[in-house]
């Protein structure tokens, strides 16, 4: 009887910790941030401009396979256009359709600047990148693909 009973108990007392657990309780060993200082998960940040435009640029050299000075003249000019494209997407008092007319705007101004500096095939395959980002993904494979290479004639 007091086998039982010990068992009883004991099972009552591990599902009352498991259920504790999967409703997201609170264990010990977890800490818990102030309310004040905790920042909600729900407010984007926007991305840092001067990073994005430094690595567009540099996968824009590879792809169009231009030299530095033109590298940097479309560094700036993406600058530029994320920075303009950054504020109107994290604008709160825009609507939807107001902010894809203004992006609209701003990718054919990137278009007129990029065709006084690029060849039309150049600026054809910036906007088209810019559009669907196709390039960058091969790019990012191949550079994977050419690691693991390294990897397995050294090892």
């Amino acid at each position: 009887m007091k086998r039982i009973l010990f068992l009883t108990l004991l099972t009552c007392a591990m599902g009352y910790n498991m259920i504790g657990q999967a409703l997201g309780g609170n264990p010990r060993n977890q800490r818990v941030l102030n309310k004040q200082n905790s920042i909600p998960a729900s407010t984007p940040t926007p991305p840092d401009v001067n990073l994005l435009s430094q690595e567009r640029a540099d996968m824009y050299q590879e792809i169009l396979e231009i030299d530095d000075f033109q590298k940097e003249v479309l560094k700036t000019f993406l600058k530029d256009y994320y920075g303009k494209t950054s504020d109107i997407a994290f604008d709160t008092n825009l609507k939807f359709a107001e902010k894809q007319k203004k992006i609209g705007d701003e990718k054919k101004i990137l278009e007129k600047n990029l065709g006084d500096i690029f060849s039309e095939e150049q600026v054809k395959a910036v906007m088209t990148e810019e559009q669907f980002g196709s390039k960058s993904k091969e790019l990012k494979k191949e550079k994977k693909k050419e690691k693991k290479r390294k990897k397995k004639r050294r090892g």
